[in-house]
């Protein structure tokens, strides 16, 4: 009995793809578990991952545009197999690769769900402006068009999304799920550090200079002193920055940057803090909100993320700005005993964010007519 083979189509599955990288590494890894389901992945050249369960993985697309023999083979792969899929998922927008797939989506759009991870939001298309438009122009917006779904991992996307939509029917909500390994229980019997974590990307967006001077703010006006360890990676000029404005604000005894954290060791660095900071300007979901309310840390997040629409009694909302980074921070400090928040009731279960769980909800909107 043929079974059902999915393809998800994803330039950015790689290690330092981010969020794309997770969701397409958990969802499909899901999809696996599922008898009578096969599914494939169509990446760049340059990543090397062992193949798990049923999941094969076609190193086709070129990294560079000067590769002619691995376009070729690309369009090649696309010519020969995109037919034999029932579902293609594809994940990403500017992604420069993604133009090979233009001509397919017309004649296979009954079959093709797009996803684009947050990409066509509002802050991230101003990035690159003019590159960007050229490319929704060229390739980029045929997406929207043709695609028979677009997929959103929350209600803030789906709202920006909206405005570019000419068919908003098409546009579903499904948000993203956790690693597996977040759902063990906690790794170590120690005591929490009763220190701050912030963990994502180190990008203008997520905030940190609004954070620094809250920081800064607590020290000069109340005399308290908060501490943050910095997780992640980003550009070297960008964190040279944010080091010059510790350092100028008298705050380096206060901020600590920690580097990377290997996936593998992400549950057992969230179980060492009390509590979770995320200012962000923006953010389609903000997975590491979830994967820290998981472990049972205490969670300050912005207002101009989709937590906004989560009640949880861990959560503390503020606006993006240093007097309500300040204030939020001032009073977590001095009541230990939960977050100063209206918030003080769970409407969620983490449980819901299991990708066992989420990837029946793919399937269904799959195979929905």
């Amino acid at each position: 009995m043929r079974g059902t083979r999915i393809l998800h189509i994803a330039p950015a599955y790689q290690i330092n793809g981010g969020g794309i990288f997770e969701v397409v590494e958990n969802l499909s890894s899901a999809q696996c578990k599922e008898k009578n389901t096969l599914v494939d992945i169509m990446c760049l050249e340059t990543f090397i991952k062992k193949d798990g369960l049923n999941k094969v993985i076609y190193n086709v697309f070129p990294s560079s545009i000067m590769q002619i023999k691995l376009i070729a083979l690309t369009l090649k792969f696309l010519f020969m197999k995109m037919r034999l899929y029932d579902v293609v998922h594809i994940h990403g927008a500017w992604s420069y690769q993604l133009a090979f797939i233009v001509p397919f989506i017309f004649f296979y759009k009954n079959k093709i769900v797009y996803q684009p991870h947050g990409l066509l939001c509002r802050v991230p298309m101003k990035k690159s402006w003019l590159i960007k438009r050229i490319a929704w122009f060229t390739y980029q917006g045929l997406f929207l068009t043709f695609c028979k779904n677009i997929i959103c991992c929350s209600n803030k996307e789906r709202d920006e999304l909206l405005s570019l939509c000419k068919s908003p029917h098409k546009i579903k909500v499904i948000p993203n799920g956790l690693d597996g390994a977040f759902f063990t229980n906690k790794s170590s019997a120690d005591p929490r550090k009763d220190r701050f974590l912030f963990f994502s990307q180190i990008i203008p967006i997520k905030n940190l200079e609004s954070l620094f001077h809250a920081v800064a703010m607590l020290k000069r006006n109340d005399t308290v002193d908060i501490y943050i360890d910095i997780y992640g990676y980003g550009p070297e000029t960008y964190i040279a920055e944010l080091r010059n404005l510790v350092d100028k604000l008298s705050i380096n005894d206060n901020i600590i940057f920690k580097g990377r954290i290997a996936r593998d060791n992400r549950v057992d660095i969230y179980d060492r803090y009390k509590y979770f900071v995320l200012p962000s300007l923006s953010e389609n979901f903000g997975i590491a909100v979830l994967e820290a309310l998981s472990r049972g840390c205490k969670v300050i997040v912005s207002r101009q993320t989709p937590w906004v629409d989560y009640d949880h009694g861990n959560i503390t909302l503020i606006d993006p700005e240093k007097k309500s980074i300040y204030d939020a921070l001032k009073a977590l400090i001095t009541d230990n005993n939960g977050p100063v928040s209206l918030n003080a009731k769970n409407n969620f279960n983490i449980a819901e964010f299991s990708w066992d769980e989420l990837s029946k909800d793919f399937v269904r909107l799959y195979f929905d007519k």
